[in-house]
């Protein structure tokens, strides 16, 4: 939490440095579904990819989009009941000049109402989607905006009550 609320009084004061590199992001990608792919099997839910193929290279910070990426990976999994599935995928916009991120889970879905304050700090929304765990306490979808928005992206979610949610991101 203490990191959580240093990280957005830096965003906040505009105090955060990107250092961009041109990452392949098929390989962060592959490299992020490695490291939770642990967690998914625990909980007993399929992860998986599919990002196109060859290089999708772009110009980021990569430990700010790599925290992009697990906060969302590890939400939807957080959010999808054993026997589920989470399926992230990469695209190219060529038309856009973008790339876009998703993130699909088989979980409960998010109703409606609370759609439009997912991204408000704290918001935790309604009791059915919170965790048994009690992590987390609302930041990191606040802390993924503002690092994609950061890089030019644009950052949403989508999602039908009791048939899953999409999380999706873009980045120049």
């Amino acid at each position: 939490l203490i990191g959580d609320l240093g990280e957005l009084a830096k965003l906040d004061a505009g105090g955060l440095k990107l250092e961009r590199e041109s990452i392949d992001m098929n390989d962060m990608l592959s490299d992020t579904l490695t490291a939770l792919n642990v967690l998914a099997t625990e909980r007993g839910i399929r992860l998986s990819g599919a990002p196109e193929s060859g290089q999708i290279m772009a110009r980021i910070s990569p430990q700010h989009i790599q925290r992009v990426l697990n906060n969302l990976i590890s939400n939807a999994i957080a959010h999808t009941p054993a026997g589920g599935q989470v399926t992230v995928t990469l695209a190219r916009n060529l038309s856009k000049q973008v790339l876009r991120i998703e993130v699909r889970d088989t979980g409960h879905g998010i109703a409606p109402q609370d759609l439009p304050r997912v991204f408000d700090r704290f918001y935790r929304g309604e009791r059915s989607r919170q965790r048994d765990d009690k992590s987390g306490m609302g930041l990191g979808l606040v802390i993924a905006r503002e690092l994609v928005e950061a890089h030019g992206g644009e950052i949403g979610i989508d999602s039908v009550l009791g048939q899953g949610t999409t999380a999706w991101f873009t980045l120049p």
